[in-house]
């Protein structure tokens, strides 16, 4: 069975068409997708299934093979490098910092877009970086080197360098990764704040269905490569969904406490 995906809404940052592949091997083709203005998109969906080739696709970590990637109309592969890093911020996969690299000065990169011959450091920057670190609570860290670091430490890091972008776009792969369950929720009560109280626009990838729905305004599932329904979790999130896209068989409940869909699996479909 077929689930068919729910009309898009429109948005700064848009998909048409597009082929996606590594090495000569194709993991997507004539993908279409525009993500909703001012809302906390995720992408879930089966491991191998396109959801992080998507994602970078977004960002422009990698070129279509075919189609286009448009922020505002454009094609985001010809706009200069510092005026899309003022708009749209990235945290991709196993990011890596330089051997040395102290942690303030890795956030601090972050304020690279902003700068310009004329406009070096300045107070703006500091406090963008101060509040990025404060916000991921990282600020104990400061001078401590990046690769000293625990996998947990070093994934907030990398947040709160995104953060201190200042970008009203937000691509986030996997930022939960690494962390334990209460910094998790830490990570994700944050994004959530950006998005509804300062308006910016999130897309996210996540592995876990439950957090997925508790946070998402806008769900996107993938399976093999494919874009198979977008729509609101508690329209989205159905039995008939989790078994077609996880093969899973489940039981879809209320969670008690935030009323978003819960997922408790059964075991394998069929």
């Amino acid at each position: 069975m077929t689930i068919t995906q729910s009309t898009q809404a429109q948005g700064r940052l848009q998909a048409q068409n597009v082929t996606l592949g590594y090495d000569g091997r194709q993991v997507s083709e004539q993908l279409n997708l525009t993500v909703p203005d001012g809302r906390f998109s995720v992408i879930v969906g089966p491991n191998g299934c396109g959801k992080s080739t998507l994602l970078r696709s977004l960002g422009r970590l990698l070129k279509p093979q075919q189609g286009q990637v448009l922020l505002d109309g454009a094609d985001m592969n010809r706009l200069p490098t510092k005026a899309l890093a003022r708009e749209l911020g990235l945290l991709p996969q196993g990011a890596q910092a330089p051997d040395g690299l102290r942690v303030v000065d890795l956030v601090a990169r972050g304020r690279y877009p902003h700068q310009q011959l004329l406009r070096q450091w300045s107070a703006q920057d500091h406090a963008a970086v101060a509040e990025a670190m404060r916000l991921t609570d990282v600020l104990e860290l400061a001078d401590r080197e990046v690769d000293q670091l625990s996998g947990g430490q070093r994934q907030r890091v990398w947040i709160a360098m995104v953060l201190a972008q200042q970008t009203p776009l937000l691509l986030l792969d996997e930022p939960t990764t690494y962390l334990d369950l209460a910094h998790q929720l830490e990570v994700l009560d944050l994004l959530r704040e950006l998005n509804r109280l300062n308006g910016h626009t999130l897309v996210a990838v996540l592995h876990d269905l439950n957090q997925a729905c508790r946070y998402a305004d806008h769900l996107i599932a993938m399976r093999e490569g494919r874009i198979v329904a977008e729509g609101a979790p508690r329209e989205l999130m159905t039995e008939q969904l989790v078994a077609e896209v996880f093969g899973l068989d489940c039981l879809i409940i209320d969670d008690p406490v935030s009323g978003t869909p819960m997922v408790i699996p059964r075991g394998r479909a069929g």
